[in-house]
């Protein structure tokens, strides 16, 4: 089992992730990183014009909320 998959799986069992590592799964996922100007810390990750997903780069770990949302993401995917 490669790395990528012991993160979807920590996912799936929604453990508590850091923003690098729901990065590097939503990124695999096929998102796009967006960062809006002005310094914010909320990155915006958008896939198409109903998958969006917002996250905080400075929270440690992620808010439960925003784990499910990367679980519903990778759920949806058509690899799993």
């Amino acid at each position: 089992m490669t790395q990528y998959d012991k993160l979807i799986q920590k996912i799936l069992e929604e453990k508590d992730i850091t923003y690098q590592e729901a990065e590097k799964v939503l990124v695999g996922l096929g998102y796009v990183a967006r960062s809006p100007k002005g310094g914010s810390s909320h990155i915006t990750f958008t896939k198409s014009q109903n998958q969006i997903i917002t996250l905080v780069k400075t929270q440690k770990p992620l808010k439960k909320y925003l784990i499910r949302l990367i679980k519903e993401a990778i759920l949806n995917d058509k690899q799993y």
